[in-house]
């Protein structure tokens, strides 16, 4: 298996206009990673963690020798891979270094997109998948509400909790990148002055002992990584350094909770859901929650997310008042994976007590149904067949269940 679903192609240009023409020309058949470095050791590592089989390399006359050499360093690490010259014009001379470095093309940026994806098509056709064992890769669930508050974090913490279950090393992984920005931490009285900032800029030196030294470890095993409250530094962080990062996560843990509660609709978001394995769109009863998930869910579909692994959680359920949790079912157009009870005593106690619920109630309703939904995905139980759903009609289902207009 590859990190993501849709096939990746790599493209090393810092030109924007060449980023926005790829990405116009995939945007229905795959994903375009930048790297973020033009370096030999940088697009390998981006390769290695992506399973892209194509790479783009764009030539100018200033840097012709360097951008050829490059050419030459991948096709030697990588000789099965195919490397795509590109540029504004066609040059016999840039064409010619680009050939003889080992290149199997040359276009020219602006081409027609049904030209670039037969070519990508032809040239992935021909290569071998990539060997990547699956076995080493960990699964990645994320969990995404439009909406910010205590009840995404909550069930993002207590699912990682239920997933490391009674082992004491490291297996699991939760990642915090929710708004508000570490709640999980507090929740179990835990302060960590390492953030996820602070792994993107540790790439280069991220590996077990940095892991189990610097992560934040609850008492049960699981290492808890969250965004700082201080994120400015966030606008520095490239699409390739959250590739890179979630690569290099996956091999260190077998599974990965992301808590997405409250982010955004943001390039940011749809490149965390894109690299999950499952995710849980996690909702209440009530108009504005349905209406801005609604809203979240149909964006989510226009960025191409691949919906048949995306299900639905129903929080704070209260099944004699409507709408009942099939009617959100059908109106999302998501499979129903779990509904949660209310327990505000518990959560409140929780939240105040530094323990987890498993600890401070763990016969509560909510607990008990937090270990049954950890248990279905770790037994890859859930049906993900009816993740195609309708997606229309979605605000006139909100009108319908509440006697009111969604508009």
């Amino acid at each position: 298996m590859t990190i993501t679903r849709k096939h990746s192609v790599v493209a090393i240009t810092s030109n924007q206009e060449h980023i926005r023409w790829l990405n116009a020309v995939f945007k229905d058949e795959g994903e375009v990673v930048i790297a973020d470095l033009p370096t030999l050791e940088r697009v390998r590592q981006i390769l290695d963690l992506t399973g892209a089989q194509v790479v783009f390399v764009a030539l100018t006359t200033q840097t012709l020798r360097q951008d050829t050499a490059l050419i030459e360093g991948l096709v030697t690490v990588k000789p099965l891979l195919s490397v795509i010259a590109m540029a504004d014009q066609i040059d016999n001379e840039m064409l010619l270094f680009a050939m003889r470095a080992g290149a199997r093309d040359f276009i020219t940026a602006g081409s027609r997109p049904g030209e670039v994806i037969n070519l990508v098509q032809r040239l992935q056709s021909r290569a071998p998948a990539p060997n990547i064992p699956s076995a080493s890769i960990g699964k990645i669930t994320a969990l995404v509400s439009a909406r910010p508050g205590s009840d995404t974090p909550m069930l993002a913490l207590h699912l990682a909790l239920a997933m490391q279950g009674e082992n004491k090393e490291r297996n699991t992984l939760l990642l915090d990148l929710g708004n508000p920005a570490g709640d999980t931490l507090t929740y179990l009285g835990l302060n960590s002055p390492y953030s996820f900032i602070d792994a993107v800029r540790s790439l280069r030196r991220l590996d077990s002992m940095l892991i189990d030294s610097a992560f934040a470890k609850h008492e049960s095993g699981l290492s808890l990584l969250a965004l700082p409250e201080e994120q400015g530094a966030m606008n520095d962080i490239t699409s390739a350094d959250i590739y890179v990062l979630l690569g290099m996560l996956r091999r260190y843990f077998s599974r990965i909770v992301i808590n997405l509660g409250g982010v955004p609709q943001s390039d940011f978001l749809y490149l965390l859901l894109s690299n999950a394995d499952n995710t849980l769109v996690v909702v209440e009863q009530s108009v504005p929650s349905c209406k801005q998930n609604m809203q979240m869910v149909r964006k989510m579909i226009e960025h191409k997310i691949v919906m048949d692994k995306v299900e639905l959680v129903v929080d704070r359920y209260l099944p004699q008042l409507p709408p009942d949790a099939e009617s959100l079912s059908r109106g999302f157009g998501l499979p129903l994976q779990a509904t949660l009870p209310p327990s505000g005593m518990a959560r409140l106690s929780m939240m105040n007590s530094g323990e987890s619920l498993f600890q401070c109630a763990p016969r509560d309703p909510y607990t008990l149904a937090i270990r049954k939904l950890a248990k279905r995905i770790l037994d890859n139980d859930a049906d993900h067949a009816q993740g195609a759903g309708a997606k229309k009609g979605l605000f006139k289902a909100i009108a319908a269940w509440f006697g009111g207009s969604a508009g």
